[in-house]
């Protein structure tokens, strides 16, 4: 089947576009595909040769819609063709390395790199939601058949995989989950134990990986990769995408958006949630641990836990989110929380007034900003109130709207400034009964 008839359909669309999605917040101008390095592609959208010309977010847009909408390669580059070429990206140009500064003559916009464009791009989201599913689904179907494409174009290395059976969780998919390579056409097929015995199949034994050297000279770098993959294609873009620095990465980004901005890009990230979910207990519990052990913990790192919803920001829009007698208007729709946070959490706890919410809670805190059972606003406070589950019984978060606090960011000469922002900042939170929340003197429900 010809490159341009293939149509990127067959998985389910939510999970590939939502990975894309993501990247669209970190578009990163390369001079060279090996600038930007394997599992940096999780997070991050380039194209080489972009550098000083604005057709970056135009590029991802268009493959972006391609993902949504299933486009074929045609439709792709007829809707992308006319504006590259408006804003001069296409052809060969003259232009200096900016590494080297060695001016070379170099391929921009093309029919085939168009062609490259679309495929790896469509091939790696489709991988990624591919991966979110199979982790999603692995307790009932624990296995993967390696399938590749039998015909005279297939490499030899990949046709030797075909037909391996490993467990979901084996180490082997960590580099060898396809795509492959360039125009890699490999894929898997997941399985149950049931569908093993029926079929005849038996899981495979310890695949030989042997690895050979790559120099990567954009970076400097020599690297092991394995023997049949593509340079640069050794990551299961899934996997890193699951990462839970990926993630943290990610999600610092809506600090610095607009509410609208943040809620969009949190929407659009929910296939890092659970990583960063994840990523987030672990960081908080070994703070409470110290805690508990009586030990002082730092209070000067501040992370994203979550984002206003749609629902608050209309809520705001409304003009009904008074304090003191005034409408008060969103700085930042990113919700945070400090170590400070977690200390001022954990004090609440233990000050032996039976109101302070359980650890359980505390940790799992996130869970409730992206679930929450209900959101109020406190009329005395510039506050958001969100109800969660604390075992037992219920419990609020109490997020502060507009906290103004300074961090530390880079700057020239690898020095580090403070900056003041404006966030909302998760604070303090106790058990309740839920129907005083009822009190609409005091509180206006919004969700």
């Amino acid at each position: 089947m010809a490159s341009e008839d293939v149509r990127y359909q067959a998985l389910p669309p939510e999970e590939a576009i939502a990975y894309f999605k993501a990247k669209g917040y970190n578009l990163a101008s390369s001079w060279d595909w090996r600038d930007v390095w394997q599992k940096e592609h999780a997070t991050m959208f380039t194209v080489a040769k972009t550098a000083g010309f604005d057709v970056l977010k135009d590029i991802h847009a268009a493959v972006d819609d391609a993902i949504a909408q299933g486009l074929t390669l045609k439709q792709f580059a007829a809707r992308l063709t006319p504006i590259l070429q408006s804003k001069g990206w296409w052809g060969k140009q003259e232009l200096p390395d900016p590494l080297t500064g060695e001016v070379k003559a170099v391929q921009l916009g093309s029919p085939r790199r168009l062609q490259i464009i679309y495929d790896t791009n469509m091939r790696m989201a489709q991988a990624a939601g591919e991966w979110a599913r199979i982790q999603r689904t692995k307790s009932t179907s624990p296995f993967l058949f390696y399938f590749a494409t039998l015909d005279g174009k297939t490499r030899p290395q990949h046709r030797a995989w075909h037909g391996t059976i490993l467990p979901v969780d084996h180490p082997w998919w960590k580099t060898h989950f396809p795509p492959n390579g360039w125009r890699c056409r490999c894929d898997t097929i997941q399985l149950s134990a049931h569908d093993l015995q029926a079929m005849g199949y038996e899981v495979s034994s310890d695949p030989v990986v042997e690895m050979v050297e790559y120099y990567n000279e954009r970076t400097d770098e020599r690297i092991w990769i394995p023997k049949g993959i593509d340079p640069g294609f050794g990551y299961n873009p899934g996997e890193a995408a699951l990462d839970g620095n990926a993630a943290r990465a990610l999600m610092g980004k809506l600090v610095d958006a607009s509410p609208d901005m943040a809620a969009a890009q949190a929407a659009s990230a929910k296939f890092v949630v659970p990583a960063m979910k994840r990523d987030l207990v672990d960081w908080i519990a070994p703070r409470l641990d110290a805690l508990e052990a009586k030990e002082p913990i730092k209070t000067g790192e501040r992370r994203v836990v979550g984002a206003l919803p749609d629902a608050v920001l209309d809520f705001f829009k409304s003009g009904r989110a008074m304090a003191g007698g005034q409408a008060v208007e969103l700085s930042s729709g990113a919700i945070t929380l400090s170590e400070d946070g977690i200390n001022h959490l954990y004090r609440e706890a233990k000050r032996g007034s039976g109101v302070g919410l359980p650890r359980e809670t505390i940790e799992r805190a996130v869970d409730a900003l992206w679930e929450p059972e209900a959101i109020y606003w406190d009329k005395s406070n510039p506050a958001l109130l969100y109800l969660v589950d604390a075992g037992d019984g219920a419990g609020k978060l109490v997020v502060r709207v507009n906290y103004a606090t300074r961090i530390k960011v880079p700057a020239e000469g690898g020095t580090i400034r403070r900056e003041t922002i404006r966030t909302n900042d998760l604070w303090s939170g106790r058990l309740i009964n839920p129907a005083d929340m009822e009190n609409v003197g005091m509180y206006e429900r919004i969700k």
